[in-house]
């Protein structure tokens, strides 16, 4: 089963008035109101391991994480994946997901829109899985 929807983009993003490091606190505190208004359940961006913010988003009863941070080779990446993947002994006892590959691309298309109402959506490039180099990737998010 696929796991994640990974973005690579560009985006010239306003330094955030609270948060100075790691870059994108502005980026994911405007991508986390869009998807609030799509109506998406939101919860408070967290620093993610100091390199980038994650929020948990919410749909019935679909639990996913949204996980934006800056590379210096110039681009954004953000990645929208399950909160919860069963580990090996998980999938023994048959424990699943907290969201399927179909919850993953809704919420990647609402990221879609929403960065791009933002207009922090340039060159972007979709892939399930791995990196989205320019051999492998998509525009927009695919369906799995």
């Amino acid at each position: 089963m696929p796991i994640s929807q990974n973005l690579r983009f560009t985006a010239a993003v306003p330094q955030d008035p609270e948060f100075e490091h790691p870059p994108g606190a502005f980026l994911m505190r405007r991508l986390s109101s869009e998807l609030a208004a799509a109506g998406w359940g939101t919860d408070n961006m967290d620093n993610w391991r100091d390199c980038g913010w994650s929020v948990v988003c919410r749909l019935a009863s679909s639990e996913l994480e949204v996980v934006i941070s800056w590379v210096d080779k110039g681009y954004w990446m953000l990645q929208v994946s399950p909160r919860r993947r069963p580990g090996l002994i998980g999938r023994l006892f048959a424990a699943e997901a907290s969201a399927s590959a179909t919850d993953v691309h809704e919420l990647a298309l609402a990221v879609h829109r929403g960065l791009s109402a933002l207009h922090y959506l340039g060159s972007p490039r979709w892939r399930w899985d791995a990196f989205p180099d320019e051999l492998h990737s998509r525009s927009e998010p695919q369906p799995a």
